[in-house]
């Protein structure tokens, strides 16, 4: 499974993932999965359980390096420029680091239904901060515990609890046990989730040639204020066109 196996990079990392997903055209971008975002680690993964592409009922034994993707979005600015973090959520491709085209972005919600996208915004809310830019905080091991969690919300049938040693997604790894314990938070607690996912299917996969590769990114979900003011910012804008067509009075 070679190389299958967010953004708190500070509040700029995230809004650009924000603005991706406003200035996303309907077409494809040309995007780059550069290289492991901060490190990573290693993963096996024990599946028995429904595919979502298609619904069959599949058994996977496969084991490789787990964690994110610095990724660049080169429709929209070089590479190695304005980096962002996404994240693997399908355990079923896999995918090579480099140039390939994407989908238009979906709602992890189309693909994965609203609780297990609201989860999915849970984890990064509570685990955000320790997968952050590269010599923030961020290590190997949490890299890897988050992209096992991620694998974990997606993949485990609807109904059952979050454990990576039961239920139809097993997995073991660097950072299991950190995974567990953030996936024991989502279990036993009501944490509100601050952030959106949505998911990128990567196509054009190169020398895999396996199918589209689907990739989370993580958005922060506007403040109440901040949705006032840009309805506020919307209406001066419209007072000031209605005001440039108005015909001079005599």
């Amino acid at each position: 499974m070679a190389h299958r196996i967010g953004i708190r990079r500070g509040l700029s990392a995230a809004l650009v993932a924000t603005a991706l997903l406003a200035a996303q055209p309907a077409m494809a971008d040309a995007i780059q999965l550069n290289s492991f975002w901060a490190g990573s680690g290693s993963a096996s993964i024990n599946f028995h359980g429904t595919n979502y592409h298609d619904g069959a009922t599949v058994s996977l034994i496969e084991s490789g390096g787990s964690g994110g993707f610095k990724t660049y979005d080169l429709s929209t600015s070089p590479a190695g420029v304005n980096s962002f973090q996404s994240w693997c959520v399908d355990i079923f491709h896999s995918f090579s680091f480099a140039i390939t085209t994407v989908d238009v972005l979906q709602s992890a919600g189309s693909m994965f239904g609203t609780t297990k996208a609201n989860d999915l915004g849970r984890l990064y809310t509570i685990a955000g901060s320790s997968v952050s830019a590269p010599g923030a905080g961020t290590s190997a091991a949490n890299s890897s515990a988050f992209q096992l969690a991620v694998w974990e919300i997606v993949n485990e049938k609807a109904g059952n609890l979050y454990n990576l040693g039961s239920g139809d997604f097993k997995a073991t790894g660097t950072g299991d046990s950190i995974a567990q314990g953030w996936l024991s938070t989502l279990n036993t607690t009501s944490t509100a989730s601050a952030y959106t996912a949505n998911i990128w299917s990567v196509t054009g996969q190169g020398a895999s040639g396996m199918g589209a590769q689907d990739v989370a990114i993580f958005a922060p979900i506007p403040e109440p204020e901040l949705y006032v003011m840009m309805m506020a910012g919307l209406g001066l804008m419209g007072f000031v066109a209605r005001r440039r067509q108005l015909p001079l009075s005599a």
